[in-house]
């Protein structure tokens, strides 16, 4: 009887502890089959949130692209990042470009450039017959100053010749690779027209990342559009290139005042004393802009040899003439004269702008030093 009792509940205390384990294992299936359905529930809602708004697609893409750069060690590819291939995969695209460290940019260039698949993908785009996304698939190469793209870029520019934006970012993407012998050939058809602003240009020929000596002095050789032209010659001044000032030169000589105005200012700016003689001519000129120019310029081109012509020009009958004559002398060391020089022409307009000139200059001064 006692063996009987003790079988039985020898048996009881398996069946409990089978039914224990089972449980336990019910309760560890339930739990993994949950979580799954979290997670897939969580996908379902992200992926249909990113097809209701087009911000929250945006930021998804944004943010992977962002974490893929951001990964330790080497980054596997752009084809881990559902929807990259997409027209908001491109503009996500372009902002994690523009917002990146300089590290990050390096990262992310490297990545596009070891995946082949995704330069394919960027050819395949620069052949639509979509402005925009052409336009946007520009702008990336131009950030990311992605090579061997030219044949696209110069296909773009001549698809689209009447349209602003896509000229400016398909010639910014040109300026930024240091596309020379492109540029040379683009800005050298007759049957090529600029459509951007000045100001544009302008900002182009600042960011130009080649052989700015090399590409200048071929441009000023060319029979060029005047506003490329004027470009070029500010760019010489405005970045230093002495190297340049023989080949600008000779546009003192040109027919075209704003042309004459922007060699006049860039040869100021590079003190070529070559020109002084030129330049001091340019102080009688007809139009007041000429003169004004070429009072500052004088000074800077022949400073110890424009007394009497900054004099002559402090009494124009042009206030920026005046202005610019008088900021001139003013910078000129404390030449004894100065005052009793002015008040002797008997010119009242002339000595106001005088002393006006030299009072700004001593309270710029004691600003400085205080």
């Amino acid at each position: 009887m006692h063996v009987w009792i003790q079988s039985a509940i020898d048996i009881l205390i398996i069946v409990m502890a089978s039914i224990l384990v089972l449980f336990t294992l019910g309760l560890i299936v339930l739990h993994i089959l949950t979580t799954t359905n979290n997670k897939r529930m969580a996908r379902i809602k992200q992926h249909i949130l990113r097809m209701l708004s087009v911000s929250q697609d945006l930021e998804y893409l944004r943010g992977k692209i962002h974490q893929l750069l951001e990964k330790d060690g080497e980054a596997t590819s752009l084809r881990v990042i559902r929807g990259i291939r997409s027209n908001h995969g491109i503009i996500a695209m372009t902002v994690v470009a523009e917002e990146s460290s300089p590290e990050q940019q390096t990262r992310l260039r490297s990545l596009i450039l070891r995946d082949q698949w995704y330069i394919a993908h960027i050819h395949k785009q620069m052949g639509s017959r979509n402005p925009d996304k052409v336009g946007l698939f520009t702008k990336l190469i131009a950030e990311m100053r992605l090579p061997d793209f030219e044949p696209d870029i110069m296909n773009e520019l001549h698809r689209w010749p009447s349209r602003a934006d896509n000229q400016e970012i398909a010639l910014l993407a040109l300026f930024r690779c240091g596309c020379e012998k492109e540029l040379i050939s683009l800005f050298g058809d007759p049957s090529f027209r600029l459509v951007i602003s000045f100001r544009a240009l302008q900002e182009l020929f600042a960011i130009y990342n080649g052989d700015e000596i090399s590409f200048c002095r071929s441009l000023l050789e060319m029979d060029c559009d005047s506003y490329i032209t004027r470009a070029c010659i500010r760019s010489i001044g405005i970045h230093g290139s002495k190297e340049l000032c023989a080949a600008v030169e000779p546009f003192l000589s040109s027919e075209n005042n704003n042309l004459v105005i922007d060699a006049i200012r860039t040869l100021g700016m590079l003190h070529y004393r070559g020109a002084a003689e030129a330049i001091r001519g340019f102080t009688s000129h007809p139009a007041w802009i000429v003169r004004s120019v070429a009072a500052t310029a004088l000074f800077q081109t022949a400073p110890d040899d424009c007394y009497d012509d900054l004099l002559r020009c402090l009494c124009d009958r042009e206030w920026w003439v005046r202005f610019h004559a008088a900021e001139a002398l003013g910078d000129k060391p404390g030449h004894p004269r100065l005052v009793e020089d002015v008040k002797a022409m008997n010119d009242r307009i002339a000595f106001e702008m005088m002393r006006f000139i030299l009072e700004r200059n001593a309270l710029l001064k004691e600003g400085r030093a205080s």
